[in-house]
């Protein structure tokens, strides 16, 4: 066989592969689209799949059915979307936790960063650091006077053991050398609930979260975790502004598909993710909530995501945290 004839042949073959894959992207979607959420309805992930799929409906023609598949720190709705058909029929949108989890557990039913397809970052917020009125500290410089003075008695809540606000918390003590006893809770409630009947002193917890509770007077903010103040609470400053250099620390959500998903087909689903948070209506329902839209390419969700899994896995090591 000639080289020439070899090499047509290997064109063709390569053709006959590629073909059915430009039919899948070209097709999507022909049926409804399942977005796995790893969390209870009527949390903020939830929420936010929620605020979104009317319009994702709109641009794909077919219903967009959100399954809540919650438990175990996210683990059991990002196994059933690594274990799905990589053929866009099924997402997944995932959070902080998610990068956390290979830290935690000693055995992982997926591996991170090969058994998914990146898609976008969604949205960002800020943690934030509250406190009650009673307590007294009007500002961060308060809370630094008094632990300097030698104040024992303070204690922190944070939404759970491993989760974002639990290491920005971690992160908090360690730049600031303040001892403060970490108190988790099963979410923001009950945190809110132990802070405003004076069980501890602090909270630190996602922006949504405690946003109603500042704005009714019930809470008072000290300190936001992203680079600038947000415009939700303009008053308050960051932690950079009050001294703490570096620390940034919040809550952002991505989509995943499965590993395996044809590169145009991806790029084509995360260009429509993108597109649904530009809609005016999302943009304005997103930021009543708190929550930023970003919209980043694959390529920089890829990055945030392995970032994400080393620098949290360097905060559970160093503070020794461990799952209940």
């Amino acid at each position: 066989m000639t080289l020439a004839r070899r090499l047509i042949l290997a064109a063709a073959a390569a053709l006959v592969l590629i073909a059915p894959q430009a039919a899948l992207a070209a097709d999507f979607p022909s049926r409804p689209v399942k977005i796995v959420v790893p969390y209870p309805a009527g949390g903020s992930t939830d929420v936010l799949m929620r605020v979104m799929a009317p319009v994702l409906q709109g641009q794909w023609g077919v219903p967009v059915v959100i399954e809540n598949r919650p438990g175990a720190g996210s683990v059991i709705g990002a196994t059933a979307v690594a274990k799905a058909a990589p053929d866009g029929y099924t997402l997944g949108i995932v959070a902080n936790a998610f990068s956390v989890a290979p830290s935690l557990r000693d055995v992982m039913p997926y591996d991170t960063l090969k058994d998914f397809t990146p898609l976008t970052q969604l949205t960002f917020t800020p943690n934030v650091l509250v406190t009650s009125p009673a307590e007294g500290f009007k500002s961060m410089k308060d809370l630094q006077d008094a632990a300097k003075a030698g104040r024992k008695d303070l204690s922190a809540g944070s939404i759970g053991n491993g989760t974002a606000a639990h290491l920005a918390l971690e992160k908090f003590k360690a730049l600031s050398g303040m001892k403060i006893l970490h108190v988790p809770f099963q979410g923001s409630a009950p945190g809110l609930t132990a802070l405003i009947g004076g069980q501890t002193q602090l909270l630190m917890a996602p922006l949504p979260d405690v946003l109603p509770f500042v704005r009714g007077g019930k809470v008072l903010a000290l300190g936001v975790g992203s680079a600038a103040r947000v415009p939700q609470l303009p008053e308050v400053p960051t932690f950079i502004a009050s001294g703490y250099a570096g620390f940034e620390s919040g809550a952002w959500f991505g989509m995943l598909a499965p590993a395996g998903l044809e590169p145009r087909l991806a790029a084509r689903i995360s260009a429509d993710f993108v597109a649904a948070l530009a809609a005016p209506a999302v943009k304005e329902k997103l930021t009543l909530l708190g929550l930023t839209p970003v919209g980043s390419s694959q390529q920089d969700f890829q990055k945030l995501l392995a970032a994400e899994v080393k620098g949290n896995g360097d905060i559970v090591r160093s503070a020794g945290i461990r799952i209940d």
